[in-house]
């Protein structure tokens, strides 16, 4: 196995890409890893502090929630305090008026009822006047007192506001801090007022809602408690804590007892000099919101030496700081601990590759080897050298195949000279038959060509009889085409057709069935005898246009026996891209007839329109110029139009315009023209008319108007037309001259009465 190249090639050649490998591996992978980690670290502990941060602000935003509902409660209870109030005062009223007692004791006896109205935690009612006194009140000492200047113990006016904003808008809410009847220290107070316009007073009550607050700070209390217990038990990486203080410097929640509820202000940072509380508020407000310095250890204690990082945001509704920090020792070792173990598993595998690829090798190797010990035999001449390898992988294959080649090689040598003949003949055969496909396409090609160019039908047929003798020069054909009598033979080659017309195209199977159709050599068993052809087998394909057959190619193939079938199939499939491209240009040809005789033809008469009577009016313009003579031009209107539309609807306006077309065709000579030119107007081409003979096809157009069309129609009023004419060269010397001419004429027949004929240039009476 040693002396295998092959075998030291390949193995050396792993060891190398393995080392290679892992060096690269450990050089781009290992460090991505440590950086990954420490990374990952990192954003775990922003994580957590973001995590917390979020649970804090909720916690604000519910108490904020409570804080509202439990003032919203405070302010129905006052309004609730108010109306009863109100109430109070009305049954006074009722009573002093069912007693007779006068204004002033009905006033005196509301004030003095309101005064002793207390209710709660020495709550009570007050009423002020305009000019800011208490006329009513439980406390003596202000009792009637005058309290336009006098202020709150934090300098606010009490009185003045409540007044103003009553009389101003009604009611409304008053904050004040002041103190409860019988106590000295102040409190907030929140007072609901309410303008009496009947009496000029504004009376008033309030709660102090230092209960509110009070009831705030508890639940606050309890969500710090809450907090504390979790931040105490939650580390980053190993020693990894977090901890909360406020804007002055108060630790509220730390891990370390010694520091939690002190004030650590003092405590500097060794890296900036700064407190350590001031730049962890300015970390706050950056961008990053982190901050490194150097701090001591737990087990190092004064030595502030060792890189710390922290994370640090700002809880706004609480006014708090939430701080995460860690060692950044601490986020490397978790790096370097996953690198060593990655690079354990990496070295177990490197030499377990290395000792797999080993024994692989050797067990791909050994019978190459014996494989080109053979295969040096057979170079050297010996063809009955073979390899005894038996194996079910692709060596064992390989080694199938070498025998196999051997053998073939030899007995190549021994025949090569009949099977090089054989070769050459399909080679031949090969070639032939690539000609004649040649042949048939560019036959095809030329066909398309031809049949782009072609103006009318017949031009197509010629271009199919001309295509199907090129692809079909061996083979007898026929082309029919679909006429008004039937069938009829269009062109052939090779034997002459049996039939050179049919009477009714439907007698053909293949335009019958819309498509192929095979017949035999037997015309006593054919379905089509009227075409049959005895001893020859017939292939009809029909040609199909958008409406139906358009013809027939008919083939009689050359071939018989075995070869009859291969021949007939590979006819039809020819004759069918013939058929198809030449039914394809028929259908083209007819949809632009059918286009345009759509744009020269008025679809309500049947006459053309006004583009073709530009058309024709500038040709025979040009051909009456050429020889000398005469044109007429008849512009026509059917009086009173719009009358027979409102009176009888526009089915019989229509109705009347088809009839005048279809008079029109049938008075005209047939050299005349008559056309729609638009709305009721109709024109008139008379090549080779004089004034006279015009005059005349006008008045006869005029009379048979008159004496038709509204009894055809069973009209009770009768339909009749003016008509103008001019004549060319007279009248215009071109086409817009000549029909100006004729249209101003047939303006003056109508100015002058209707139904009549009026010649261009002349003066009709009226």
């Amino acid at each position: 196995m040693a002396r295998s190249k092959l075998f030291l090639k390949a193995f050396s050649t792993i060891v190398v890409a393995v080392l290679v490998f892992t060096a690269a591996s450990y050089l781009s992978f290992v460090p991505w890893v440590r950086d990954t980690v420490q990374q990952q670290e990192e954003r775990t502990g922003q994580l957590v502090l973001d995590n917390i941060h979020e649970l804090l602000r909720n916690a604000h935003h519910h108490l904020e929630a409570w804080r509202q509902s439990a003032m919203a409660a405070r302010r129905r209870e006052l309004r609730h305090i108010i109306q009863v109030a109100e109430g109070a005062i009305q049954e006074i009223e009722r009573e002093s008026e069912a007693q007779g007692l006068s204004e002033a004791a009905t006033t005196e006896r509301i004030l003095e009822a309101v005064r002793k109205l207390t209710y709660g935690r020495n709550d009570y009612v007050f009423i002020a006047d305009y000019e800011h006194r208490l006329i009513s009140h439980p406390d003596p000492q202000l009792h009637g007192v005058d309290f336009s200047n006098v202020k709150g113990p934090r300098g606010n006016l009490i009185v003045p506001p409540m007044v103003e904003g009553a009389r101003e808008h009604g009611e409304g809410f008053h904050t004040y801090w002041w103190n409860r009847l019988g106590e000295d220290e102040p409190a907030q107070k929140l007072t609901y007022y309410k303008h009496l316009p009947e009496r000029d007073w504004v009376i008033g009550t309030g709660v102090y809602i230092d209960d509110v607050e009070e009831a705030v700070e508890t639940r606050k209390a309890a969500i710090t408690q809450r907090l504390r217990r979790h931040l105490h038990n939650t580390r980053i990486a190993e020693t990894g804590y977090l901890y909360v203080f406020d804007a002055d410097l108060n630790m509220i929640i730390h891990p370390n007892p010694n520091i939690e509820g002190t004030n650590f202000s003092e405590m500097e940072n060794r890296v900036t000099g700064q407190p350590i509380g001031k730049d962890l508020i300015a970390a706050a407000r950056s961008e990053s919101g982190q901050l490194s310095y150097k701090w001591d250890r737990p087990n190092d204690p004064g030595h502030y030496v060792y890189d710390k990082i922290a994370w640090v945001r700002h809880l706004e509704g609480f006014d708090w700081y939430i701080a995460s920090s860690v060692y950044l020792s601490e986020l490397r070792d978790t790096a370097d601990a996953l690198t060593l173990r990655i690079l354990s598993v990496a070295g177990v595998a490197l030499l377990s590759a290395l000792l797999g690829a080993y024994l692989f090798l050797r067990r791909l190797t050994v019978p190459i080897s014996r494989l080109a010990e053979t295969a040096s035999r057979a170079g050297q001449g010996d063809l009955t050298a073979k390899t005894e390898i038996r194996r079910n992988d692709e060596i064992g294959v390989l080694a199938q195949t070498f025998n196999a080649t051997i053998d073939r090689l030899r007995d190549q040598i021994e025949h090569m000279d009949s099977r090089v003949k054989e070769r050459t003949a399909e080679l031949s055969r090969s070639v032939q038959d690539l000609e004649r496909r040649n042949r048939q396409s560019a036959a095809i090609n030329r066909m398309g060509e031809l049949l782009h160019s072609c103006r009318n039908e017949a031009e197509i047929f010629t271009v199919v009889v001309q295509t199907g003798r090129a692809l079909f020069p061996e083979d007898a054909g026929r082309v029919y085409r679909v006429v008004e009598g039937g069938l009829r033979l269009v062109g052939e080659w090779g034997p002459k057709a049996p039939v050179e017309a049919m009477a009714d195209p439907q007698a053909c199977w293949a335009l019958r069935r819309g498509q192929t159709h095979r017949d035999g050599p037997d015309c006593s068993e054919t379905l089509c005898p009227h075409c049959c052809e005895p001893g020859m087998s017939s292939l009809c394909i029909p040609l199909l246009a958008e409406d139906g057959g358009t013809g027939i190619l008919k083939l009689n193939p050359a071939a018989v026996g075995e070869d009859l079938e291969q021949t007939l199939s590979e006819r039809e499939s020819l004759g069918t891209t013939v058929a198809k491209q030449a039914a394809l240009s028929v259908t083209n040809l007819r949809l632009q007839e059918r286009l345009r005789q759509q744009s020269i033809q008025d679809p309500l008469t049947g006459l053309l329109n006004r583009r073709r009577l530009e058309e024709d009016l500038d040709r025979e313009l040009a051909r009456a110029e050429r020889h000398g003579l005469q044109i007429g031009v008849i512009m026509l209107d059917i009086d009173c139009f719009k009358r027979l539309n409102d009176t009888y609807g526009h089915e019989s306006g229509d109705a009347a315009l088809r009839e005048l077309g279809q008079l029109l065709g049938s008075a005209l000579r047939g050299a005349d023209t008559a056309y729609r030119y638009g709305g009721e107007e109709f024109t008139l081409l008379a090549p080779e008319t004089d004034e006279r003979g015009l005059r005349a096809l006008a008045e006869r157009i005029r009379a048979e108007t008159e004496a038709h069309i509204s009894s055809t129609l069973g009209l009770s009023a009768p339909v009749t037309v003016s008509l103008g004419i001019a004549v060319y060269p007279h009248h215009g010397q071109d086409a817009t001259a000549l029909v100006k001419a004729a249209d101003e004429a047939l303006y003056t027949a109508k100015s002058s009465g209707r139904n009549r004929i009026a010649v261009a240039g002349e003066v009709t009476a009226p």
